[in-house]
């Protein structure tokens, strides 16, 4: 994962290239051949002086081949890559500096530096001769835009020149993966624009970057995926699916609801205690939000909207999260003895959470933990559901349900905590109060061990 404390400075290159050529005829093999050649020209391009960068918003030019810019005294090879921050505005949720230092892990929030490719079409510099080539045969022209995302990662002491050298190296490399994309899912005369989606992986402190074929769904691409597993010795959890993307500062900021918000506080010691956490992503949903007053009875139904959203940011489920009434509707498809249930403002239990999870088409075991039950041994199920399943789990006390994000275990001393995400929390969605107030390591003393819980336990479709 990106570390969130540190000061390297993401470089993240964006823009459309386009890829044109002529093609004498227009069979697969053909087509894959003419493509072949063309890719072969743009990235000649990129490694020529036709190659251009510009700060967005500002007159900042860059010549990454040539090491030239329109500020020659400030950018020369030698500099600091961070000579380049007066110049550009950068992407950066100083949100985060907000959150509680006293509960939250150390934070810097990352820099992101937005730069627009562009190429040179004439350059006043060279005179070029026309040569005008006469062709009898019939050729046929195509054009095909190229979304270029380019992400390169540099400490701020890195040296500028050096850098440089990188931006043309990583354009280069996305554009021959592109070329590898197109090869492989053009079909006939059906050719796929290819898109590049930058992913965190676990023992990465980079982005992870793949390029996928618009058009083709995730079902599709599972293969394209296996392989990648294979290649990066991951496991069975899903890391690549489109909509496991990585979120960029100015995503997060703009995002509705406050997502995946445990990862900014500290875990327990690892040397200390077994540890099952969460896997992947997930929105946050409490009381008040979007301004339903469910106060005292609608814990459960912010509960089912973060487990939903789990399964919808893990690319499993292609629909909006549903709202108090969707629930509500989804119970009445169940069965009778839910027909007056839509507009009732009652709490509902494991009962229901269940059938609305198997509604959506989610499958889920219930865990009974009753009175003087042994809660270490229940504990332990927990922490193999996080290792095996990952899915977030909805614990239920009448009348109240709660999240558990994660769980720790010290099997010597018999010590436990369990993550709990506050569905309860009334407040805004600040971070510096979310992180305070909407999730938190819990000991024992969470449980009333005088009390019977219901614990839900969604379980993950198979496939990466």
């Amino acid at each position: 994962m990106l570390p969130l404390d540190s000061e390297d400075l993401l470089f993240r290159i964006k823009g459309g290239f386009q890829l044109e050529g002529m093609l004498s005829k227009t069979d697969e093999s053909d087509i894959k051949a003419g493509l072949s050649e063309a890719f072969k020209d743009l990235i000649s391009k990129v490694n020529s002086h036709a190659f251009i960068l510009n700060g967005l918003g500002g007159s900042l030019y860059l010549w990454p081949k040539s090491h030239a810019s329109t500020s020659p005294s400030e950018l020369h090879d030698d500099a600091r890559c961070k000579s380049i921050l007066k110049f550009v505005t950068i992407e950066v949720n100083d949100s985060l500096k907000r959150i509680p230092k006293k509960k939250s892990l150390k934070i810097t929030p990352l820099k992101v530096v937005n730069l627009q490719m562009l190429l040179e079409v004439t350059r006043p510099d060279v005179i070029e001769n026309v040569i005008v080539h006469c062709e009898t045969k019939s050729r046929l022209h195509f054009r095909l835009n190229l979304p270029i995302d380019v992400v390169v990662f540099a400490k701020p002491e890195d040296p500028w020149g050096k850098l440089q050298d990188q931006f043309v190296e990583a354009v280069s490399s996305q554009l021959s993966e592109m070329e590898k994309c197109i090869q492989k899912y053009t079909k006939g005369q059906s050719v796929p624009v290819p898109q590049a989606f930058h992913f965190e992986l676990p023992e990465k402190t980079t982005l992870t970057t793949v390029v996928y074929p618009a058009g083709i769904s995730d079902e599709t691409l599972e293969p394209q995926r296996k392989e990648l597993h294979t290649e990066l010795g991951l496991g069975d959890k899903p890391f690549f699916r489109r909509s496991m993307v990585y979120q960029f500062p100015n995503d997060e900021i703009n995002h509705k609801y406050r997502r995946t918000i445990h990862k900014y506080i500290p875990l327990p010691n690892p040397e200390d205690f077994k540890i099952g956490i969460a896997h992947g992503s997930y929105s946050y949903h409490h009381y008040l939000q979007d301004g339903v007053n469910d106060i005292e009875w609608g814990s459960a139904y912010r509960g089912l909207q973060t487990i939903i959203s789990w399964y919808k940011y893990q690319g499993y489920i292609d629909k909006p999260i549903p709202t108090h009434e969707d629930f509500q509707k989804m119970m009445v498809n169940v069965g009778e003895e839910f027909v007056n249930v839509v507009g009732v403002t009652d709490p509902i239990g494991p009962f229901e959470i269940e059938s609305v999870l198997t509604h959506a088409g989610i499958s889920s075991n219930i865990m009974n933990i009753r009175p003087n039950n042994q809660v270490h041994m229940e504990a332990n199920e927990l922490v193999a559901h996080f290792h095996q399943q990952g899915t977030p789990i909805i614990m239920y006390v009448e009348p109240m349900s709660y999240v558990i994000l994660g769980v720790a275990v010290n099997e010597e001393t018999k010590e436990m905590k369990f993550l709990v995400l506050n569905v309860l929390y009334t407040g805004d969605d600040d971070w510096s109060n979310v992180i305070e107030k909407g999730v938190e390591w819990k000991s024992l003393e969470f449980w009333d061990q005088r009390e019977p819980y219901d614990i839900c336990l969604p379980q993950r479709p198979e496939g990466v």
